[in-house]
């Protein structure tokens, strides 16, 4: 609390005010050319409404800034755009219905299984040649898939038993699934090859897609920014000003 304080001079001596809000009592001592005012200090009011609710809004406005880079990542539309709920992502289904076949000539094995879509929970038969693929398969990455109905030309690769990897008399390939049907191993004229994760990647769509909305998520984002900006200089400007104006008034 403060008081506002005027020093006037007169003849016989000079005095001394002290204004406040609320009723005060003036003594004078002609000699000492003093005014003493005492006033009644318990009309002296706590700061305003307006400085307290300037106070509020300046804490409610800089809160995201104390919850960490992930959450202020999450919070922004660019970030909820580019992160893994906004991306299609295709897997092996949880029984992925895994099935290979050899061609005629035994160069080669086209892979089949049961592929979902993450984002609709949709459930497609895929396949893909392992001989051109099998890079990609090592790097993890999208194989170049075919038509699923190639398998009508081919024969089926049997399936190796527990504890027994010899091929069967004209059998030159083998395959080993993994329980939960996940991976395979190929056994190829006596070698083993793998073993071999089913493929787990991000359908292009997706990506294509969010490349495009990034720049309007980037402008949302600058939007938001320079009303937060706007909203807690406002907020600054208000308490500050509450805060002058604390003083009594005349």
């Amino acid at each position: 609390m403060g008081l506002c304080l005027r020093f006037v001079e007169r003849r016989g001596g000079a005095g001394l005010f002290r204004k406040a809000r609320g009723s005060f009592q003036v003594e004078t001592n002609s000699r000492a050319g003093v005014l003493i005012a005492r006033g009644d200090m318990g009309n002296i009011r706590e700061p305003d409404r307006l400085r307290q609710f300037a106070a509020c809004v300046l804490a409610v406005s800089l809160t995201p800034l104390a919850t960490g880079c992930d959450t202020m990542r999450e919070s922004t539309i660019t970030g909820r755009l580019w992160d893994a709920g906004g991306v299609n992502r295709c897997m092996p289904a949880s029984k992925p219905n895994l099935k290979l076949y050899r061609t005629p000539d035994s160069k080669d094995v086209l892979v089949t299984y049961d592929e979902l879509r993450e984002k609709n929970d949709s459930i497609r038969r895929r396949a893909f040649f392992f001989r051109s693929n099998v890079r990609r398969l090592e790097d993890r990455k999208r194989p170049k898939f075919i038509s699923p109905g190639k398998v009508a030309e081919l024969k089926l690769v049997p399936v190796a038993e527990a504890g027994n990897t010899n091929a069967a008399f004209g059998d030159v390939i083998l395959v080993k699934i993994s329980g939960d049907g996940q991976e395979f191993t190929l056994i190829w004229f006596g070698t083993d090859l793998g073993p071999y994760a089913l493929p787990v990647y991000v359908d292009r769509g997706s990506e294509v897609r969010r490349a495009l909305l990034t720049p309007l998520a980037t402008t949302g984002d600058v939007i938001v920014v320079v009303v937060v900006v706007a909203v807690v200089a406002g907020a600054i400007f208000a308490y500050s000003y509450a805060c002058g104006h604390s003083c009594w008034n005349p």
